[in-house]
């Protein structure tokens, strides 16, 4: 399993962090500028232990993902139960969330992944941690304006504020 890790400071309160983290799980589209769209499934309402949620990057590709351990508020795993995405055998990831300061927030993201055949590793691992990297950016975006982050206005925002 191939880990790789991406640290992002975010300029907001831990708890604030946490809420769209955590909270607003089955809402990473908003975001999250990789998705399309996304969902509760199963009747879920929030983040919670057992909280399934739907993602989708195109009208084709998709994935659900599970958050499968919880620990307090200072972070959760995440593992995906379903996917079609080409060459990916296994997906999961370990968020983890600090106080810097009263409005700083430190955000660990731990990203596990396995594909099929092992070799696409070499292929398939930069255009994953490039997906990550605008998940992170939109999220630290999202929290600290409270401005959506999509596919359409990402690379604005991104050039404007990077």
């Amino acid at each position: 399993m191939n880990r790789t890790e991406f640290n992002e400071i975010i300029n907001a309160s831990m708890d604030r962090v946490w809420d769209v983290l955590f909270h607003q799980y089955g809402d990473i589209h908003i975001h999250n500028p990789t998705m399309v769209t996304s969902n509760y499934m199963h009747g879920g309402t929030k983040g919670e232990l057992h909280s399934v949620r739907h993602c989708k990057f195109s009208e084709k590709l998709f994935l659900d993902e599970k958050i499968v351990a919880v620990n307090g508020s200072d972070g959760f795993k995440i593992e995906v139960v379903a996917h079609n995405l080409p060459f990916v055998s296994e997906m999961s990831a370990i968020y983890e969330v600090t106080a810097v300061a009263a409005d700083k927030t430190a955000l660990k993201m731990t990203s596990f992944n396995a594909f099929r055949p092992d070799i696409m590793k070499y292929m398939m691992r930069g255009q994953m941690a490039k997906s990550l990297r605008k998940h992170l950016f939109g999220l630290k975006y999202y929290v600290e304006t409270g401005e959506i982050v999509t596919p359409e206005n990402y690379a604005a925002l991104h050039k404007a504020h990077s």
